[in-house]
């Protein structure tokens, strides 16, 4: 298919090489900063531009790779009737894209960065969902050249998927944060961390999370959270560790 794309950043750079490698035309990529266009485009071999009056019209796709609070800006500009409109994110709905037919959502299911980018789709779970038949249709047909774990979905599904994916890695990220603070406090890298890191996502490939689960207050060792809690050196920091340490043991077996 010929495919424009809107945006140029994390997913949009590792989305648009993927589609590309599997044999689909980018015809152009926009941005509003002229770099990252440029950039994109140039690793792509395709047209860009800064400006909506300017996009391509005569694309079979559209796809929409802008942050969420982008999208209610993002004006109508001229393009066939039968193209279809995806947008790449789990929390924006269709209405997002006003003045459009043919709107679907593309939302592949993984963390994406341009210093980074993903090489192999295949293993990569993407959600799909069509206003109508035709959009859903050209979604399913771009995600199974990509991606061997297409998965229809509904709006309030994709919702609960990316509030998923929040916890899972938004909040892991911000927890390695706190944790290499301590490690900078006492004088180590924070690479001392990476085999546990590792070890841990392992055994979820295996056991239920809760299961998995070790440490002081899956053990209700209450002295050692005690001593735990003297060495955060902020309230804040402490009332994060006191509430999922109580839902540890909440469900600690």
């Amino acid at each position: 298919m010929t495919i424009v794309f809107i945006g140029a950043g994390n997913l949009a750079t590792s989305l648009a090489l993927a589609l590309k490698r599997v044999g689909h035309t980018i015809l152009q990529v926009y941005s509003y900063t002229s770099e990252s266009a440029a950039d994109l485009a140039g690793q792509l071999q395709c047209a860009f531009t800064t400006e909506f009056t300017s996009v391509n019209p005569d694309a079979d796709v559209y796809f929409y790779a802008v942050r969420d609070d982008v999208y209610s800006s993002i004006p109508a500009f001229p393009c066939n009737t039968e193209s279809v409109h995806l947008l790449t994110s789990g929390s924006i709905p269709f209405a997002a894209l006003q003045d459009r037919q043919h709107r679907g959502i593309f939302y592949p299911f993984q963390t994406f960065s341009k210093q980074q980018p993903v090489s192999d789709f295949h293993h990569i779970p993407v959600m799909i969902l069509g206003e109508d038949d035709y959009a859903l249709s050209q979604a399913k047909l771009l995600a199974e050249s990509i991606s061997g774990k297409v998965y229809h979905s509904s709006e309030e599904s994709l919702a609960r998927l990316h509030l998923a994916g929040v916890l899972a890695n938004n909040f892991s990220n911000c927890m390695y944060a706190l944790a290499g603070e301590q490690l900078e406090a006492a004088g180590l890298p924070f690479d001392i961390l990476l085999p546990l890191i590792e070890e841990t996502a392992k055994k979820v490939h295996n056991l239920p999370p809760r299961s998995a689960q070790t440490g002081p207050a899956s053990r209700k060792d209450k002295s050692v959270m005690l001593r735990q809690l003297d060495l955060l050196d902020s309230e804040e920091k402490k009332q994060i560790y006191r509430l999922i340490s109580d839902d540890i043991i909440r469900h600690s077996i």
